[in-house]
């Protein structure tokens, strides 16, 4: 079945979102809000319906994505500063590595939460994730390494979905 309720759900949810953005009640804009809104929900549920099925999305996980979102601007804005900061100013250093980082998630979705923000925070890019679980992430000094390592948006990911520490 094409258009379940839970893909209605979300083209309603996404059309809502939409109008939001646009702040335009023509009925053009209407319409290709909706098609634009039930085309991405179709699609989105077909592609990712292995990892929507079984988990269970509570309004906590998606409070607590609601204060995550915050924090991770702020440290998305703190890393455009270093990373101007090391462009503009020949005296900071700039050591590029790979650093190989095995983050305690064990389900995909928190692991995907991860690898994006790592990806999304200047200085540093999920460049591949391995069989094992390892990330293998390319940092632009050895701060952002440091950082990386000390584990803070990975605690952040583990407190959003509630999972334990897998070793």
């Amino acid at each position: 079945m094409i258009l379940s309720y839970k893909t209605l759900k979300t083209a309603i949810f996404l059309w809502f979102f939409w109008v939001a953005l646009t702040s335009s009640w023509s009925a053009f804009n209407l319409l290709l809000g909706a098609v634009c809104s039930l085309f991405v929900a179709v699609f989105a549920h077909r592609l990712l319906r292995e990892q929507l099925v079984g988990r269970s999305w509570t309004l906590r996980t998606l409070l607590r994505m609601l204060f995550y979102a915050p924090a991770l601007a702020l440290e998305i804005v703190k890393a455009n500063v270093d990373v101007a900061s090391r462009v503009l100013s020949p005296s900071l250093p700039i050591s590029p590595a790979i650093v190989k980082f095995k983050p305690h998630l064990a389900d995909s979705v928190p692991r995907t939460v991860l690898a994006n923000s790592i990806t999304l925070t200047p200085g540093t890019l999920t460049v591949d994730i391995d069989e094992e679980g390892n990330y293998y992430i390319h940092c632009l000094a050895d701060k952002h390494a440091e950082d990386l390592l000390a584990g803070g948006l990975e605690k952040s990911v583990i407190w959003i979905f509630e999972e334990e520490k897998v070793r």
